[in-house]
């Protein structure tokens, strides 16, 4: 469990963490596991949160022998993530590619409507977005690292690996999880 939306707060704070580690397509888990290892097509993470506390999820769909080994590699960036923290490079990279993006959030009648939505669902201020950047502009490599040791906690995380068992389930118990195998119905098996 993360944090209920928050457009002004943590919530918001903890999405420009995560942009340059696994919430932009070139960030470090994407870049890692899809180009230089080659393992998936892509992955993503991000925070999703309503009125009501949300999760924080990193997903992807993995060659089927690398299952065990891609969570070595997710584990050990998430590790290198929050103990080392994020570079002045990945920070400025951040800052500018969602300033550039923010454009083009609100070009379709859809996103439009969206926006409208947003400040209605959350009793939102009608400058949020200019609030917005002026949290992204002002926010600090220092906080960026503080809120990755708070919201990152790779040592309290749950792992659902969705595939052959056969082949898979052995490799990931010998990772050293708890592994709780789960039937077709969601019931635990044994």
């Amino acid at each position: 469990i993360a944090l209920p939306y928050q457009a002004l707060g943590e919530y918001y704070k903890n999405t420009i963490m995560n942009f340059s580690f696994a919430g932009a397509f070139n960030s470090r888990t994407n870049y890692l596991l899809r180009e230089i290892k080659g393992w998936t097509y892509g992955t993503r993470g991000g925070f999703t949160g309503s009125k009501y506390p949300g999760a924080y999820t990193l997903s992807g769909g993995f060659k089927a022998n690398t299952t065990d080994s891609t969570l070595v590699e997710i584990f050990n960036e998430l590790k290198k993530y929050t103990d080392g923290g994020i570079t002045e490079s990945e920070l400025s990279f951040t800052k500018n590619a969602m300033l550039q993006s923010d454009a083009l959030k609100y070009e379709s009648p859809q996103q439009k409507l969206g926006f409208i939505k947003r400040v209605l669902d959350y009793g939102l201020p009608k400058d949020y977005v200019s609030k917005q950047t002026e949290i992204l502009n002002n926010i600090t490599q220092a906080e960026i690292n503080q809120l990755a040791k708070k919201y990152l906690p790779y040592n309290n995380m749950v792992v659902v690996v969705v595939g052959d068992k056969a082949t898979n389930l052995e490799k990931v118990k010998k990772l050293g999880f708890e592994v709780i195998e789960i039937d077709s119905n969601g019931k635990p098996v044994n």
